[in-house]
């Protein structure tokens, strides 16, 4: 096995791993998110990094595009969505929400139970798509 079916193995079982994390989100920890009138700034962080996949082209994603968006299919969507089709654009602007301090996965553990395992597949994305984007370079390279 080459090191690159190897790094591509390891980064495809580490975005596994997320939406395997995914599943301790029940529908009630999705109702009591919902319920929020003013969320946490966490909340509000987290669900900017969700916007940028699912409404890239919304400049600013709202609280009540959020809640929109965590319907009875919200679960399903994450574990299904499909992290070949985000755009550089979409890596830069996830890259950088991300980066915020309320996006540090122990701070959204200590804040949101439900919000901590969305944040840890958003991050998971990001390190997907780097990595995809360095292995492509090499090949490049080579």
């Amino acid at each position: 096995m080459t090191s690159t079916n190897a790094n591509e193995e390891t980064i495809h079982a580490d975005l596994e791993a997320a939406k395997k994390g995914l599943e301790v989100l029940t529908k009630s920890s999705i109702t009591e998110l919902r319920s929020f009138a003013r969320p946490p700034a966490v909340c509000l962080s987290v669900f900017d990094g969700i916007g940028i996949l699912f409404e890239p082209s919304k400049a600013k994603f709202e609280w009540s595009d959020a809640k929109k968006l965590m319907n009875d299919q919200f679960l399903y969507r994450l574990v299904a969505y499909d992290v070949d089709t985000v755009t550089d654009e979409q890596l830069i602007r996830l890259t950088a929400v991300l980066a915020r301090d309320e996006c540090q996965l122990d701070r959204v553990k200590s804040t949101s139970f439900a919000c901590y395992p969305i944040c840890t597949w958003l991050h998971h994305i990001v390190a997907y798509k780097k990595t995809q984007q360095y292995l492509a370079q090499q090949q490049t390279h080579t």
